[in-house]
């Protein structure tokens, strides 16, 4: 209940600042519908093209939706901690948050709970503006799908984890946003069918960067499920190496956080920017 009372109180004063900037919100909306229609364009270009050999994208604008909601949604579990921090940082109120007597657990999940929220919101416009006015059909198990992406939202949270780490102790932007986001956009089939990056980088090289990118599986299982109707039987591979990439990740990236809170509270920097 303590958790839930925490969260609570960081969403509603994130969303309080959220109301203040109204035409910024209404502006958002209108920028995804923007991205939906001109994908629906550009996939109207690839209408006579084959692209049998590629399951997942026999309709390149579900799978170009499916693949920006996403991105959208794993962006913000790699970067919300790291930025709610750096905020906190600015704005002078770090150290007040931080030696309160809470555990470095309800920080990481307070300190980012309204950008999901938020990011919730920005996916399913992707999808609904998609099905509402260009008759993208989603198949499969929303719960399935959901399970997905909840998986893959928590393996990233742990890089964000990590990355927020070295915003703590350096002040500075860190290699794992920059990292994380390329590899995300570009190795994880959001763009462009996965396979293509591996006939051109060779079947080992394309294989390997596609295997260690968590958001590859969550993005491949979620696709599987939402575009080809797959059940749960058939996505099982993608669900236990998200799990895998899960078990090791979280008590590290937790261990690793938690000593860089207790450097910045020795060395008196967490006002520092």
């Amino acid at each position: 209940m303590f958790l839930l009372r925490r969260i609570r109180a960081f969403i509603i004063r994130d969303f309080q600042l959220a109301l203040s900037y109204r035409v910024e919100f209404f502006i958002k909306i209108l920028w995804i519908l923007g991205i939906v229609t001109t994908f629906f364009f550009i996939s109207r270009i690839f209408a006579g093209f084959p692209l049998a050999q590629y399951e997942q994208w026999h309709n390149p604008l579900a799978a170009w939706l499916t693949g920006m909601a996403m991105l959208n949604y794993f962006l913000v579990g790699f970067s919300a901690l790291a930025n709610a921090i750096r905020q906190e940082q600015m704005q002078g109120t770090l150290e007040s948050v931080l030696l309160t007597p809470i555990n470095v657990p309800t920080v990481v999940v307070s300190s980012s709970a309204w950008s999901y929220v938020e990011a919730t919101f920005n996916s399913f416009l992707y999808l609904f503006f998609g099905w509402l006015f260009f008759n993208v059909q989603y198949k499969g198990s929303f719960l399935l799908a959901l399970i997905f992406l909840v998986l893959t939202t928590l393996v990233l949270a742990c890089l964000g984890i990590l990355s927020a780490s070295f915003t703590m102790a350096f002040k500075r932007g860190d290699p794992f946003a920059i990292l994380l986001g390329a590899g995300t956009a570009l190795f994880s089939g959001v763009f462009f069918p996965k396979e293509m990056l591996q006939e051109a980088l060779g079947e080992t090289g394309g294989k390997a960067l596609s295997y260690i990118n968590p958001s590859t599986h969550g993005l491949d299982g979620i696709r599987a499920i939402l575009i080809q109707g797959k059940g749960l039987s058939e996505v099982q591979t993608p669900l236990f190496t998200l799990l895998g990439f899960l078990v090791v990740l979280l008590p590290f990236s937790l261990w690793v956080f938690g000593r860089a809170i207790k450097r910045a509270k020795r060395e008196g920097s967490l006002i520092q920017y």
